[in-house]
């Protein structure tokens, strides 16, 4: 048995300044940097991924794959359209020169949007099944994050989601789509697919699967996958960002053959969700609040969850709100991590270890995220940035954050880095040499993500209100594209 695989995966925040080109893909300073053939297989062994599971079920039921492409940078705005012609076209051509194949294993996101195409993975999966004709089967697995669409559904056989967020069971999903697609390919399973789109667009922090509603709903999920003839189902949150026609919520339930009862479950779930919508309101708390509980208590860690300048969102990671509050309330045993300016990292750098500087950091990609500030303090450690994560999530995934520097401000330390990455794992601050365990505020880069790793050492958890393009609040945004009426930007 002969599997195709790869993946183009971006999360696209049509709100974010700018464009994304094809080097963000293709670079040594993206996340996931473009890899072709045996460099995926090589890279993604053993690593908690989609992909990783892929090559694990591929170990163990002993079929081939045929490495294609994979890509996936940070998020960011709107995808060039001449970038994603010359990836999908890659892809297209690696895909033919791989046949025949018995079957295609896809890892993708879900969410990207292009200058030309607000369903990018919908066209992208076209494409795919216009290259392998009809008969054989494409499973691709997906973010919770999925902005799910008609032409995704129509394209792929079946679409396996991540259940979790924060993002821990990516590997067990790509195990479960490479199962499905053999399964399928043996004749065991003829899987068909009903589709539900729910009315109702939610910022991140709820779409949380630790806590209700969200968590309601997984157990609802998992629950109805143990029916009879049920071979999988996704809840996919959406993501709130990408202002597209279909943008929000969605279920998608594969049945054995019976597409009646796999629609009958896709609107029951649905259905189940819309119930729950009040649940879904979201309350931000102040900065200053937060910071106030976390001095006058005195224990940490307290973790202040900036998600409207979270990279891993398509936010600039340079906001310096959140910083300045901590600098102006004089925090003790405080650490931001991070703040993405390579010009502040070189200048600290020249400077080196143990060096007083005066430095201007920060605020220097848009006006949306707070201003550049000019501090004083000291070098305190110069690094590479590079890590392995650790934690439960993508673990033993290798990141880059491009050389790193940590400035400490009064008592605050400021983590520096060339590039945008959000800090879920607490590896990002052990490699710079920052126990988190013995800081009593952190601020961090990230919407939920973090929780994975940090939740059980933290004393108090805050998303806080700060100004940013992955604010989560989403009333905030001037939608132009969504479909409407859409809860609770209208009253439905």
């Amino acid at each position: 048995m002969r599997i195709a695989t790869g993946g183009i995966l971006h999360e696209t925040n049509t709100f974010a300044e700018g464009t994304t080109p094809l080097e963000a893909f293709v670079g040594e300073g993206s996340r996931q940097k473009l890899l072709v053939g045996e460099e995926i297989l090589k890279a993604f062994s053993g690593v908690g991924t989609a992909t990783g599971g892929f090559i694990a079920v591929a170990d163990e039921l002993g079929f081939e794959l045929a490495p294609l492409i994979r890509t996936f940078p940070q998020p960011s705005g709107i995808v060039e359209q001449d970038a994603y012609e010359h990836l999908a076209d890659m892809m297209i051509e690696k895909l033919e020169q791989a046949m025949p194949v018995d079957g295609v294993l896809l890892d993708l996101h879900g969410a990207m949007v292009t200058e030309e195409l607000e369903d990018a993975e919908g066209d992208l999966l076209a494409r795919v099944r216009s290259t392998v004709g009809p008969d054989i089967p494409i499973v691709t697995t997906l973010d919770l994050h999925a902005n799910i669409t008609p032409a995704m559904t129509a394209a792929a056989d079946v679409l396996v989601g991540y259940d979790t967020y924060p993002h821990v069971d990516c590997m067990e999903r790509g195990v479960e789509a490479a199962r499905i697609l053999a399964d399928t390919i043996g004749g065991r399973i003829r899987p068909v697919s009903g589709f539900a789109q729910v009315d109702m667009l939610i910022g991140p922090p709820k779409q949380c699967t630790l806590v209700s509603p969200m968590k309601d709903v997984l157990e609802l999920v998992q629950d109805i996958e143990t029916r009879p003839g049920i071979i999988s189902v996704t809840f996919a949150g959406g993501f709130p960002f990408s202002d597209i026609r279909d943008a929000g919520m969605s279920v998608v339930a594969h049945a054995d053959g019976d597409e009646a009862l796999a629609q009958d479950t896709a609107e029951e779930i649905a259905k189940y969700v819309w119930s729950l919508r009040e649940a879904f309101r979201l309350e931000l708390t102040p900065l200053h609040e937060a910071i106030r509980f976390a001095i006058e208590s005195g224990e940490g860690p307290v973790i202040l969850a900036d998600g409207s300048d979270n990279p891993g969102g398509g936010a600039p990671c340079d906001g310096t709100v959140m910083l300045e509050a901590l600098i102006e309330a004089e925090a003790p045993r405080a650490t931001v991590a991070i703040i993405a300016d390579p010009e502040a990292v070189a200048e600290a750098i020249a400077a080196g270890v143990g060096s007083q500087v005066t430095l201007k950091v920060g605020g220097k990609t848009d006006n949306r995220h707070g201003r550049p500030l000019g501090l004083t303090g000291y070098v305190k450690l110069i690094s590479d940035g590079n890590y392995v994560n650790r934690g439960p999530m993508m673990t033993g995934l290798p990141t880059a954050m491009g050389r790193s520097v940590v400035f400490v401000v009064g008592e605050v330390e400021v983590v520096l880095t060339e590039q945008r990455i959000q800090p879920f794992d607490m590896e990002a601050l052990r490699s710079l040499g920052i126990e988190p365990t013995q800081r009593l505020l952190i601020g961090l880069k990230s919407a939920v993500h973090f929780r994975a790793d940090y939740g059980d050492i933290a004393a108090e958890i805050f998303e806080i209100d700060t100004p940013g393009v992955h604010n989560p609040d989403v009333t905030r945004y001037d939608y132009k594209h969504l479909r409407r009426p859409m809860w609770p930007l209208d009253d439905v």
